[in-house]
């Protein structure tokens, strides 16, 4: 439903009171309009915000510009957008709440089966471009779920636990990308328990990595020396 600025005339006195408000906060009016909210810009700070009347009576137009903002602010990897909304008051009442927060987790949770769906590839060892996986962890995409109320950290920490399984089956075979994962999932706010198995996961993901740059390191010393070896051999004099 989208708010329209120009009332009908039989509107009753108090939608005029409601509608009044409204008009003269031009940040709320700007976010009504267009799902959008100019950078670090804020609503006007009225008691009425929180009046059940008034929730009431917003809620319908609010949840729908509010619903399309998250969205944008993840098809966009928007972080600014996200933050603006999140740092602003949310004009919902508990019925209008519950609606915008079932349409985002029924969005996140399709985000989430994709990945599911890219994890049985990588068990089952079909192709897969595993430079793919990343856009599930790139700092916009956990930046803007961090952003989301608390009710969302469940779902971080049931994302968070699936990227887990994730990288654990990809880490023999890409290990750069699983590095870059892991290091980016340990932003994701979510549970303790998931916390610490991201971070052991980190742990030994960084153990590996050192080690391998270790032995790296050690073939080309290695290769060096083979080199400088052939280098002074080449120039030895018959006996």
């Amino acid at each position: 439903m989208k708010y329209e600025q120009i009332a009908p005339a039989n509107i009753s006195e108090q939608e005029k009171i409601y509608r009044t408000f409204i008009s003269n906060d031009p940040v709320l009016s700007y976010f009504l309009a267009t799902g959008s909210i100019p950078p670090n810009a804020r609503f006007v700070k009225e008691a009425i915000y929180t009046d059940i009347g008034f929730l009431a009576f917003i809620s319908p137009y609010f949840k729908e510009v509010y619903v399309q903002a998250i969205r944008a602010a993840f098809a966009l990897k928007d972080i600014n957008l996200m933050s603006d909304v999140a740092a602003n008051p949310m004009l919902l009442n508990t019925a209008y709440r519950m609606q915008a927060f079932d349409e985002l987790l029924a969005d996140l949770e399709e985000k989430k089966t994709k990945l599911a769906a890219m994890h049985h590839k990588l068990v089952m060892y079909d192709p897969l471009e595993f430079g793919d996986l990343l856009a599930y962890t790139d700092a916009s995409t956990i930046s803007n779920m961090n952003y989301l109320p608390v009710e969302f950290l469940e779902f971080r920490s049931a994302y968070a636990a699936l990227v887990v399984k994730v990288i654990r089956a990809l880490v023999n075979r890409d290990l750069p990308t699983s590095l870059t994962m892991v290091c980016n999932l340990c932003e994701l706010t979510v549970d303790m328990p998931t916390l610490q198995d991201v971070h052991a996961l980190c742990k030994l993901i960084h153990e590996a990595d050192n080690e391998q740059k270790g032995m790296e390191c050690d073939r080309e010393r290695l290769s060096r020396y083979i080199s400088s070896l052939g280098r002074r051999h080449r120039y030895d004099s018959w006996p």
